[in-house]
């Protein structure tokens, strides 16, 4: 089961964002990853302990850390791998803020993709044999298609129907707002491979991205290094 450390060293004060939301949210990361994407995605079951400033994680503990800035052009909000090899998801609170983003939105959706995929290698192949990245937020991921759990606002995630497998019959994503197999929603988008050009992305009208930068040379950012078609991320990163 994995124990998740979530860390505040953001220095924001305010209404928006401060260490008693932080701890608003640990409920409702909780909820979110035992109650909704558990049954959905078979992940293990989490737990989820403030890291008091000054106090190191424990050992072995998953990282979500909200940070002031992003420390890549763009980038609201990713997940990685530590030095030591575990998941950790970067939330970058003025970042965030000055983009309009929900920060709740942004740390939950880093949070699922995380529970879902946390090795930042899975894919699953359509019909048509296309590999498509196992990010289950991206394709939903605007602010607009979030929840609330108690006062707040989470991300919606697509199910295992969103990459039509062979017996999909349920909703698209947990909220239903996509109604077909890859259907990437206003805001959203999505990565396919292909074999000569490699990982490409497509989008929903207006998509911003910002979510799926990473880390130069990490996996994620190796996988989602764009070619021909849509944009190419190009970060420059400190490694956590």
């Amino acid at each position: 089961m994995p124990d998740i450390a979530v860390i505040n060293e953001s220095t924001v004060n305010s209404a928006q964002f401060s260490d008693s939301i932080v701890q608003t949210m640990l409920k409702a990361f909780e909820q979110q990853w035992n109650k909704h994407l558990q049954p959905i995605w078979g992940v293990d079951t989490a737990s989820f302990t403030a890291v008091p400033k000054g106090h190191k994680p424990p050992p072995g503990s998953w990282w979500a850390v909200f940070l002031d800035n992003s420390d890549q052009a763009d980038a609201l909000a990713y997940h990685d791998l530590t030095n030591e090899g575990l998941p950790i998801s970067k939330i970058f609170v003025k970042t965030l803020l000055s983009a309009n983003a929900s920060i709740s939105v942004g740390a939950t959706h880093e949070l699922c993709e995380m529970a879902v995929d946390p090795w930042l290698n899975s894919a699953y192949q359509d019909p048509r044999g296309t590999f498509w990245a196992g990010e289950v937020c991206d394709p939903v991921e605007d602010d607009q298609y979030g929840y609330m759990i108690d006062t707040t606002l989470v991300t919606d995630f697509v199910t295992p129907d969103w990459f039509a497998h062979e017996h999909s019959k349920g909703q698209i994503d947990y909220k239903g707002h996509a109604h077909s197999a890859f259907q990437v929603l206003n805001g959203g988008y999505a990565q396919f491979f292909d074999s000569q050009r490699g990982w490409q992305q497509v989008t929903g009208k207006s998509a911003k991205a910002a979510l799926a930068h990473a880390a130069e040379g990490s996996r994620r950012e190796r996988r989602a290094r764009l070619h021909s078609v849509g944009r190419i991320f190009q970060p420059s990163a400190r490694k956590w």
